[in-house]
């Protein structure tokens, strides 16, 4: 049975299982991010939802007012960063009570904004498309007028779309069960089905089928754990009775629905897409019997529909924008906003034209899938367009032949591809984060000015300014500085300290594990092969009998795995020290005593200590080529090279960087982020 092949195979299994666990793992791993520690927040946040909702919305709203000026009192006398999580609590609770009591005004202004527009010459033609624009608004929230919102656990939702990994996962999870249904090609097989009674139509109709079951299967499974850990983690699963319009991000929505009935419809919705997109796919692999055509083309249409989504709204093609396979990817973006379309001299809201749209492309594409399977033959002339790549895989593969251990990797591995990837991923990083107050522009301002060494001179002169500051931002500014200046030991420089804090924040918004893991990831992605793929290929008793296939290449591959580590130490890292500095400003006073910015006591100058901060983190990715290399060594396939490197390099790491206590022993992550060690810069000395 060909859906017991696909749908029952381990492959499939476990490739769902381990879509569901990243999803997951990216989730709490933003949250972790965002928040420090995650249980805290959640319990703080619970408590604060809990008390408010025991008061009006009005005493709710005045309290968060009086907390929001408590807490800034308290950060006023230094107590910052144990503060700032609960001001931006208090903040979007405020933002929040601030919407529920502002929402029937809301709708009032729907209303009435539309007969202002409707007595303006631009919108007061009946037939014009302005004027059935501003009908159609009104008369659509009209439904809401009456419906009661109220406040609630609105992380419990908004939280599942901070992150687009379960959308992705979901098309992986589809990749990969085209890529089983192509099984009969790989095995040389196709001729045989095709001349089967149930090899075309039959077996694409059983295809279309798993599809579709893949498709849900994948999607409850994907989104729905990511829905049930974002309201378990947020105290709102027994909230799904409300009103979905009582959070602020679903304020346009004109349909009134609970939030269980956006889930329902959400799921439904991003399945029917996922199955929409998949026969797209399927399709494509279908009509091209070259793979590497078929992933081009398949490229090409996705690039064309990308394209599609940056249509302004006033476009007359702005249609294509909704009508688009990445409404489908990312649906969240279309249903909380409202816009209408002209479509056959009518109007129709975006989200309503993607949901009509969804079911006839499901079945005009579905009939394609048919047709395809009907009319190709597995043996037909060769494709003109391949005669480009084949030439061009002959001048390859002459020129790999004398290339050595670095062009297999890049070129015949695709390794430059992948550092493609991390460099991009590098540049489209946000630079490292360091702790701000409120003074923060005036601190830093004065740093720059007394700049130096400080004397008893400077700190006279710092005096003699903060009596004569003109306000007290100022003042402030200046005071700051002025303590930090007493605070120094003797011979101590008083320096423009931003990207010094920057770069040795102790993992302020999970940075430095962020980045490490990053850095593993992708060594271990172009390293896990380095040694099992000759044994892949049955090599190793012919390299035993060569003169060089026994140190000589050993030393080629030692040299290969220094060459690729400071690759991606120098992508990283050197990544990291440019956003640095153009978000911070240039390293200031480098010649100084180390003890001028960092809570240590060594002398040595601060150029040293940070050589040796960013050598240290190249040592631990070279001992982290040199394990993938001993592990790789244990394995006879490159497959399982890299799941066994995943296993004890990424895995432990990833734990780690949600927190796990057991990752951070078990993992290089520690090490290599070095500002949480024991006798690290921020450690305990």
């Amino acid at each position: 049975m060909e859906a017991e092949r696909v749908l029952g195979s381990k492959i499939f299994s476990a490739g769902l299982l381990a879509l569901v666990l990243i999803s997951l793992f990216f989730c709490l791993y933003r949250l972790k991010g965002d928040t420090g520690d995650l249980k805290t927040y959640t319990g703080q946040y619970h408590r604060a939802v809990s008390e408010l909702q025991a008061m009006s919305p009005e005493a709710a709203l005045a309290y968060c007012e009086e907390e929001i000026a408590a807490i800034t009192q308290a950060q006023m006398q230094g107590k910052w960063e144990e503060t700032e999580h609960r001001r931006l609590l208090y903040q979007e609770l405020r933002s929040s009570y601030s919407y529920l009591l502002d929402y029937d005004d809301y709708l009032r202004r729907i209303r009435t904004d539309a007969r202002k527009l409707q007595g303006v010459s631009l919108f007061s033609d009946p037939d014009s498309p302005a004027y059935k624009n501003t009908v159609k608004t009104a008369s659509d929230f009209a439904a809401m007028e009456g419906v009661s919102v109220t406040p609630g656990h609105d992380r419990a939702v908004t939280e599942f779309f901070s992150d687009r990994w379960g959308d992705y996962s979901i098309l992986i999870l589809m990749g990969l069960v085209c890529a089983l249904l192509l099984a009969e090609r790989k095995e040389g097989l196709w001729s045989l089905v095709h001349a089967a009674p149930g090899g075309r139509r039959g077996l694409a109709l059983r295809r279309i089928g798993i599809l579709f079951a893949a498709s849900w299967l994948g999607t409850v499974a994907i989104l729905g754990s990511k829905i049930l850990l974002c309201g378990g983690l947020f105290h709102g699963l027994g909230e799904w009775g409300r009103t979905l319009q009582s959070i602020p991000m679903f304020q346009n929505v004109p349909t009134p629905m609970t939030v269980g009935e956006f889930w329902l419809l959400y799921l439904a919705v991003k399945a029917m897409g996922t199955f929409w997109i998949s026969l797209v796919l399927w399709s494509l692999l279908s009509a091209v019997a070259n793979p590497a055509l078929a992933l081009g083309a398949s490229g090409i249409a996705l690039a064309g529909e990308y394209a599609l989504t940056f249509l302004p709204s006033g476009s007359r093609l702005v249609m294509l924008r909704y009508v688009n396979l990445f409404s489908y990817v990312d649906y969240c973006k279309v249903f909380p906003r409202y816009l209408n379309l002209p479509v056959l001299g009518t109007l129709i809201s975006g989200n309503d034209l993607v949901l009509w749209m969804l079911i006839p492309l499901c079945i005009l594409f579905s009939g394609v899938v048919l047709w395809i399977a009907e009319t190709k033959k597995p043996i037909s002339a060769p494709n003109p367009l391949l005669s480009i790549p084949l030439a061009m895989g002959k001048r390859w593969n002459y020129a790999l032949a004398g290339g050595g251990e670095l062009c297999k990797l890049l070129i015949k591995r695709r390794g430059i591809l992948l550092l493609m990837l991390l460099g991009v991923l590098v540049w489209k990083a946000d630079p490292p984060p360091r702790p701000e107050i409120p003074w923060d522009p005036y601190i830093r301002y004065y740093q720059e000015v007394y700049t130096g060494e400080v004397t008893m001179e400077t700190l006279q002169t710092i005096e003699t300014a903060m009596s004569e500051a003109v306000d007290d931002n100022h003042a402030m500014g200046l005071s700051l500085v002025l303590s930090q200046a007493r605070e120094l030991p003797k011979g101590g420089w008083l320096l423009p300290s931003a990207p010094y804090d920057a770069v040795f924040s102790n993992n302020l918004g999970n940075y430095h594990r962020s980045t490490a893991l990053l850095a593993l990831l992708f060594l271990v992605l172009l390293l896990a092969s380095v040694a099992s793929q000759e044994r892949q290929f049955d090599m190793m008793p012919l390299l035993r009998c060569t003169s060089g296939g026994r140190k000589k290449l050993f030393g080629k591959k030692q040299c290969l795995i220094f060459g690729i580590s400071a690759a991606v130490w120098l992508l990283v890292y050197g990544g990291e020290m440019i956003k640095t500095v153009d978000t911070y400003g240039a390293f200031r006073g480098l010649q100084a005593p180390a003890f001028s910015i960092l809570p240590i006591e060594w002398t040595m100058p601060l150029w040293t200590v940070l050589g040796l901060y960013y050598v240290w983190k190249l040592m631990v990715l070279i001992a982290a080529g040199e394990l993938c290399y001993l592990l790789s060594s244990c394995c006879k396939r490159n497959r399982d090279a890299l799941l066994l490197c995943t296993v004890t390099l990424i895995l432990p790491a990833a734990l780690a960087a949600v927190g796990s206590a057991v990752g951070e022993y078990l993992s290089l992550l520690l090490p290599l982020s070095a500002v949480e060690l024991p006798m690290g810069i921020h450690g305990t000395w």
